[in-house]
C-alpha cells in the first residue's frame, strides 16, 4: 500500500488508521503509522493520526469508543511525540 492509499476514505471520512482502531488490529495501526514519514513541518503521521473524520472524530477517539484503550494510547504518544518533534 502506498502511503498516498493511507489517506484514502470512506463515505464516513474515514482512512484505514480508522479501522484498524475501531476493530482493535493493533498491528494494522502500527503498520500504518510506522510507514508513513516520522517529523518535520509537513508530518503525513501526525497528519493521519489528527485526521477528522465526517462526525469529527479522530481514529483515537474511535479507539476509545471501541473499547480498544491499548490502540488509543500507542496513537495518543504516537501524535505527542510527532507534536514534540515538528
Amino acid at each position: 500500500m502506498a502511503q498516498t492509499d493511507f489517506f484514502k476514505t470512506d463515505e464516513r471520512g474515514r482512512t484505514a488508521l480508522f479501522h484498524a482502531a475501531e476493530i482493535g488490529d493493533i498491528e494494522a495501526v502500527k503498520a500504518i503509522i510506522y510507514k508513513l514519514v516520522g517529523t518535520g513541518i509537513s508530518c503525513q503521521r501526525l497528519a493521519l493520526i489528527s485526521r477528522k473524520d465526517l462526525e469529527g472524530l479522530t481514529a483515537i477517539d474511535v479507539a476509545i469508543k471501541a473499547g480498544n484503550g491499548e490502540i488509543a494510547k500507542l496513537l495518543r504518544s504516537e501524535k505527542l511525540r510527532m507534536e514534540f518533534y515538528e
